[in-house]
């Protein structure tokens, strides 16, 4: 039986206009390992009222009200958006209901281009057929519990806000192809929700963020070069700092060639990098860093002002 549930209504729109929409959906099916066609039953199906509370906090820590949380960003703007968790467990083990896979380490991955068409079976009242910004799929998975996130694909063809970044042109689009993606297991705690929020809310096309504890990989929040330099970039015509180190005593190591934006509190590491190091043993602490912060916040409003 669906269990479809309003748990947070979003600002007043004009027919057919949706608010900024966040899905929370209990994963009915995971593929294993990914890319076989091969699905195990997910068992937090057996377990609403588990897959219940993980939603309370997925909302918790996305908007700023976990206990001692120092990133409060979204607190504010979240009263407008429509939140809504599904959990469905008479669905079949076919290809289409799964919103989740194994992959080949303890990852869980969302499976992205699922989630428009899964979303698509469920109604809200006035509104129609579900479509979310950024959708979650929790899981139980009994064998991998790491979390990801996919960045949002964006509808390049609708207008949208025009920024630039170190004067490359790029855009802040208020509807999308795909949601930002996160497949987030039930043994998530603190911070990781915002963390991967964050990567899910950026774009694959208008500005990605992406991790900040490893050196390898490319984002809008991640540089190269050395020495690293006074200055990290020009967002919108506003210059930001480059961090030189990484805050909370982190120094960056030594084979490493990426650096970050200047921190919003320099005693700890940035919500993007390893907050699991942050002194005193309160990831909660961590904010984002001023760039991220700030990019984050003109694109998700962006997407409420549709």
């Amino acid at each position: 039986m669906a269990n479809v549930r309003i748990l947070q209504a979003g600002a007043a729109k004009p027919k057919g206009v949706w608010p900024y929409t966040i899905c929370i959906v209990a994963n009915p099916w995971i593929e294993s390992p990914q890319n076989s066609g091969q699905f195990l039953a997910d068992p937090i199906m057996n377990n609403e009222p588990m897959f219940d509370s993980k939603a309370r906090y997925i909302i918790d820590s996305v908007t700023g009200r976990l206990p001692g949380q120092a990133e409060k960003m979204f607190g504010a703007l979240s009263a407008d958006w429509r939140i809504v968790s599904i959990f469905d467990n008479g669905l079949k083990r076919k290809n289409s209901n799964s919103l989740i896979a194994h992959d080949n380490t303890n990852i869980v991955v969302a499976r992205q281009p699922k989630f428009p068409d899964f979303l698509k079976k469920y109604k809200l009242p006035k509104m129609g057929r579900l479509r979310a910004d950024v959708a979650f799929a929790v899981t139980a998975s009994a064998t991998h519990s790491r979390c990801s996130g996919w960045f949002t694909l964006d509808d390049d063809s609708v207008p949208g806000r025009p920024f630039t970044i170190d004067g490359k042109a790029m855009v802040h689009r208020p509807q999308n192809k795909l949601p930002g993606a996160v497949a987030l297991h039930v043994n998530a705690r603190s911070l990781v929700a915002l963390h991967e929020f964050s990567h899910s809310a950026s774009s694959w096309t208008n500005g990605m963020i992406t991790d900040l504890y490893a050196d390898a990989g490319e984002g809008l929040n991640k540089r190269r070069g050395r020495p690293i330099p006074g200055q990290f970039c020009v967002y919108d015509n506003q210059a930001f700092a480059a961090a030189p180190d990484r805050g909370g005593g982190l120094a960056y190591p030594g084979d490493w060639t990426s650096y970050h934006c200047e921190l919003a509190d320099t005693a700890f590491p940035a919500v993007m990098d390893d907050y699991w190091q942050a002194s005193g043993n309160k990831p909660e602490k961590c904010r984002h860093d001023k760039l991220t912060r700030q990019f984050l916040l003109d694109r998700v409003q962006t997407i409420m002002a549709r």
